[in-house]
């Protein structure tokens, strides 16, 4: 496994269970960010206007027995969401590279009686375990950013959907624009400490798409709808210089630095939160 995966899989390992403990509401299993729109009014609410929205796409692809996966799927919340929600659907499939979020989603799974209806795996989402054109509808949310490869994730996405078949993004996109220095310190503290080596911007994201049969049909601004938690620059600097000089070694640490990091980015608009979903045109 290349070492970025080793990474990946070792943070998600160490952290999950914590981002759970502090970042979900009493019913959502859910370590996303929360997007207050839609008619969102409780935390619940927000943290599923993302689920909705894909639920949305996936039915429009296939009203009925739809084929979905999610690839990094996490703890599985977003298919526990979407999945009962559609329309007699095939068997989903989670993929994850933590081994712990994997048997947390399967524990999760059989908790709401949808061990049959949904089914999750330890795995690369550049290296899929399903056959080619298996697949309506895939989507990611807040994952293809540590991909170290991102153009390898379009690639097997484009393998694993039937033409018409829909891939569905949420994530963090790169502004297309030049950093003064400062923004270049943060945005260097989010992807060190989020071990997210692929953001990158819409426009280089489209191209990867359209090399793999993949037209882009929505590209929706979701930074307005979050509830940022920014600080003012010099307090957050004198946090970030403390920050890298305790003396804790657990992963916990460089993920804290890069959340406050990542809120810093989207205040400044160096980094922005988007809904992409494209269309297999052909291939």
């Amino acid at each position: 496994m290349p070492p970025n995966h080793d990474a990946v899989r070792d943070y998600y390992d160490q952290n999950t269970r914590l981002f759970l403990a502090f970042n979900r509401s009493r019913k959502a299993e859910d370590i996303h960010r929360s997007v207050w729109t839609d008619g969102a009014k409780t935390l619940e609410d927000a943290l599923n206007v993302t689920n909705e929205r894909i639920r949305a796409e996936i039915e429009s692809a296939a009203p009925t027995q739809a084929r979905i996966a999610d690839l990094g799927c996490g703890v599985g919340a977003s298919l526990f969401h979407i999945v009962p929600r559609l329309l007699e659907p095939k068997p989903a499939f989670g993929l994850t590279l933590s081994p712990v979020q994997a048997r947390l989603a399967g524990q999760f799974a059989k908790q709401a009686n949808l061990e049959n209806q949904v089914l999750f795996a330890e795995g690369d989402f550049t290296a899929v375990p399903l056959a080619g054109e298996s697949l309506d509808a895939s989507y990611s949310v807040e994952a293809v950013v540590h991909a170290p490869e991102p153009e390898r994730y379009f690639q097997e996405a484009s393998r694993l959907l039937r033409r018409g078949g829909k891939l569905i993004l949420v994530d963090d996109y790169l502004a297309d624009r030049p950093l003064t220095q400062n923004e270049s310190q943060w945005l260097e503290t989010y992807v060190n400490g989020w071990h997210v080596p692929g953001v990158t911007t819409v426009e280089q994201v489209n191209l990867f798409a359209e090399r793999h049969h993949l037209q882009m049909m929505k590209n929706d601004d979701l930074t307005p709808y979050l509830r940022l938690r920014n600080l003012p620059n010099s307090i957050a600097s004198l946090l970030l210089f403390l920050g890298r000089h305790l003396p804790i070694k657990h992963a916990i640490l460089p993920s804290v630095l890069g959340s406050m990091a990542l809120q810093q980015c989207l205040f400044m608009k160096v980094i922005e939160y988007r809904f992409l979903v494209f269309e297999k045109r052909g291939g």
